[in-house]
């Protein structure tokens, strides 16, 4: 298992890369028990991310890419094809679509009839995708650029649910019924299924993920939802064993 990163998400680049990603390797060590190496790097060219991946011990199971830009993410998938490759991007739209899941159902809104809108859909590409396989019926994805022509708060009425990847949108709702908004702001989000999909990945080389993998992870996590919770309360063996459990089940599924 290896963590890596050239910190390219940060607006400020002056932070510090390597005490966070050796936070994320303590974190899946003491979760999963999988050894984890770490390989910060500088912002430069996405090839340079590129030729760190491809250098590798081919004993490397699985790499975890926190904050990278989704597109350096995507450009490195593509490129590094033979390696299993998660973001907290990946991580965070299965909790999120978990917690969307929970609150719906405890609303009394069956999925195939909700209305859930996205704001900041651009940021988060995997999470539409995710509530379609989820079962949401209605989903309207809504970016700042729209702002002028369809605000907020138009769009949202009537929803049953705002996930809000941009942060602080909250206010927009004040003439509104609210609906519940569902942020990321909860620092738990990425990490909750991330041991437990890595530990899946290591067990099933050369596999690519999808949405049907992450979905499963999803459900995961809501099976292990406190009742008086959105989310369970952290990542711990147990949750990991869990998601572990779900995602290899996905992933020796044939292809549809």
């Amino acid at each position: 298992m290896a963590v890596v990163s050239d910190g390219s998400a940060f607006t400020d680049q002056d932070i510090p890369v390597e005490p966070l990603l050796r936070g994320y390797a303590a974190l899946i060590h003491e979760s999963s028990g999988l050894p984890t190496l770490v390989r910060p790097l500088g912002v430069g060219a996405p090839q340079h991310l590129q030729a760190t991946l491809g250098a590798l011990s081919k004993t490397v199971g699985a790499v975890l890419l926190p904050h990278v830009t989704p597109d350096r993410a995507h450009a490195v998938r593509r490129a590094v094809s033979d390696m299993p490759i998660v973001t907290e991007h990946d991580t965070t739209a299965i909790a999120l679509t978990a917690a969307l899941m929970t609150t719906l159902t405890r609303g009394g809104h069956p999925l195939t009839s909700s209305r859930v809108v996205i704001a900041g859909a651009n940021t988060m590409p995997l999470l539409s995708p995710l509530l379609v396989t989820a079962g949401i019926g209605d989903i309207t994805t809504w970016n700042r650029a729209d702002a002028v022509a369809f605000p907020l708060h138009r769009v949202a009425a009537g929803a049953h649910a705002v996930i809000d990847l941009l942060g602080g949108l909250a206010t927009e709702f004040d003439a509104l019924v609210e609906p519940v908004v569902l942020t990321r702001r909860d620092p738990r989000i990425p990490l909750l299924a991330l041991p437990g999909l890595l530990r899946a990945l290591t067990k099933a080389p050369n596999t690519r993920l999808d949405v049907e993998v992450y979905h499963a992870c999803a459900l995961a996590l809501v099976m292990a939802t406190p009742p008086d919770e959105r989310l369970p309360l952290g990542p711990d063996r147990a949750l990991t064993r869990r998601v572990a459990d779900a995602a290899t089940q996905a992933l020796h599924q044939p292809a549809q």
